[in-house]
């Protein structure tokens, strides 16, 4: 089983961090390579509130992500990290097959409304779709 390259969606939940340290000890054992992804929704274009909303939730993800950086901090693994914009599900497949991933590792639910024994909406459409094993931390 290859765990050389590893996707994380990680959306600044407890859960998604939780995904993330699961990935980082799965890619340890092979000195693999983790990415972890923060997804910012479309933000249609509306005028200088928009643009202020839009920034603001750059600014989340680019805090996320340094967390999420310092989460993985020492281990054996490299870590790299991506801010994208689009649907969360549909980014994450399409990440995972055009950087050519072997393993997409995410949690079962995340900041969105799903409770701990739902699977979210994000997490179900990943599953669904994806074409590589999909791991689903709860």
């Amino acid at each position: 089983m290859d765990l050389n390259k590893i996707l994380v969606p990680i959306d600044g939940s407890k859960k998604s961090f939780e995904a993330l340290d699961r990935a980082i000890t799965l890619a340890g054992f092979t000195h693999g390579h983790v990415t972890g992804i923060y997804v910012i929704p479309h933000v249609i274009d509306g005028g200088p509130r928009t643009k202020a909303f839009d920034k603001q939730l750059e600014e989340d993800g680019k805090i996320i992500l340094k967390k999420a950086a310092k989460r993985a901090g020492n281990k054996n693994v490299k870590f790299t990290t991506k801010i994208l914009r689009g649907s969360p599900g549909h980014v994450t497949l399409h990440t995972a097959k055009a950087g050519k991933f072997d393993h997409i590792v995410m949690s079962t639910t995340g900041s969105g409304s799903a409770t701990k024994d739902m699977i979210g909406s994000v997490s179900n459409h990943v599953l669904q779709k994806s074409k590589i094993p999909v791991y689903l931390i709860k």
